[in-house]
């Protein structure tokens, strides 16, 4: 068997880093809207607390409005991020030799997209093509699986982006928990002398916020255990690699890629400063964990 792959070659191949670039940019976009969304909602939430402010017909009027555009604009990065998801999925595919001509990937529209951007953002793209992960850039995307069949590979890197999202997005789930909760908590407490029925009249000024951090929380809640039940049967493989033949190998493979696509277009943004705050950690962890995963099947080899 030759025990050899091109994927840690590839992802530094100029079409590949353009494609990263621009998934990672995408994202990123996505992420600043859905902060400028929560801070919003936030000032409408403050606001709301006023009882003058909230028996004001302007508010009520405005409010609705905001209601409106606040959806329209959750819709809109819904398709940015399916985008960018897509763009993830045409770049596994094409490192891990899967076949990219599906109906869902539409390779014409994406190649156009990352031109937009690239002449877009010219000095991002300069950084972070030419710098690796701990540096803030895209090269050497996943960590170092050379020396293996591509089957056995594709597993690794697999695994690697699994556990990328488990670690970051369980550490960030346990701050919107707890804001939901505050946020919750201080609108009853100020309205606790009134009526029930006032009380609930009362609250209208959150819905947009509650529905925006609840609906956060569900999907983040769903990325966490997509994610462990992706990499559950991951590591089912992985232990029993053995009794496995290449094309096995591959067509398990094939499957669990098209889970990981469903649950990155169901993606809940992660800020980027609180991915830059855990990022080293994750980095080096991540690069540790798949070279003992990897040493462990050159060993069987």
């Amino acid at each position: 068997m030759k025990n050899n792959n091109e994927i840690n070659h590839r992802q530094n191949s100029e079409e590949i880093l353009s494609y990263l670039f621009t998934q990672r940019k995408l994202y990123s976009i996505s992420k600043k809207v859905v902060i400028y969304l929560l801070v919003l909602n936030l000032i409408f939430y403050f606001l709301g607390l006023s009882d003058s402010i909230q028996s004001n017909n302007r508010f009520k009027v405005i409010y609705v409005f905001w209601g409106l555009i606040f959806s329209i604009l959750y819709i809109r990065e819904s398709n940015r991020i399916n985008t960018a998801a897509t763009m993830q999925e045409l770049i596994d595919r094409k490192l891990y030799g899967f076949d990219v001509n599906t109906p869902f990937i539409k390779n014409s529209y994406l190649h156009q997209v990352v031109l937009n951007t690239k002449a877009k953002f010219p000095k991002e793209y300069e950084h972070q093509v030419s710098h690796n992960g701990k540096e803030g850039g895209v090269k050497d995307w996943y960590s170092d699986v050379s020396g293996l069949p591509l089957e056995k590979a594709i597993i690794l890197c697999q695994i690697e982006n699994c556990e990328w999202e488990i670690k970051l997005r369980k550490h960030f789930q346990i701050l919107n928990i707890l804001l939901f909760i505050l946020m919750i908590a201080i609108y009853v407490i100020t309205y606790w002398n009134n009526s029930l029925e006032t009380l609930v009249i009362k609250l209208y000024p959150i819905l947009t916020i509650v529905a925006d951090r609840l609906g956060y929380i569900y999907k983040n809640s769903n990325n966490i255990s997509g994610s462990k039940s992706i990499n559950d049967y991951l590591y089912q493989i992985y232990d029993d690699i053995e009794r496995y033949d290449k094309e096995d190998i591959i067509n398990n493979s094939k499957e669990i890629q098209h889970c990981i696509y469903e649950r990155r277009k169901n993606f809940a943004p992660i800020p980027d400063a609180f991915y830059n705050l855990y990022r080293d950690k994750y980095q080096s962890f991540s690069n540790q964990y798949i070279f003992d995963l990897k040493k462990k099947l050159q060993n069987l080899s």
